[in-house]
């Protein structure tokens, strides 16, 4: 090696650059979302859609219906 100092330099130079953007850098791994939503999938092999509707999907709406903070719900068969 020619020049050590200014290798060493230059290595200190970039972690310490490093380490200040890593300080900096925002820590909020999720998007906001302006609506949450929640998907529901159960799969029932056998049944055709009315039969999912009026045993599964009317259960699931029923009982989503009584938690607080649910505006509306919808469900596809």
């Amino acid at each position: 090696m020619r020049r050590p100092v200014m290798l060493i330099t230059v290595l200190v130079g970039l972690v310490v650059a490093g380490i200040f953007s890593l300080d900096r850098m925002p820590r909020d791994i999720l998007p906001n979302l302006s609506s949450p939503t929640i998907y529901v999938a159960q799969p029932y092999g056998g049944m055709d859609p009315a039969q999912m509707e009026s045993y599964i999907t009317y259960w699931y709406e029923y009982h989503f219906l009584y938690i607080d903070g649910i505006e509306s719900v919808e469900s596809k068969n």
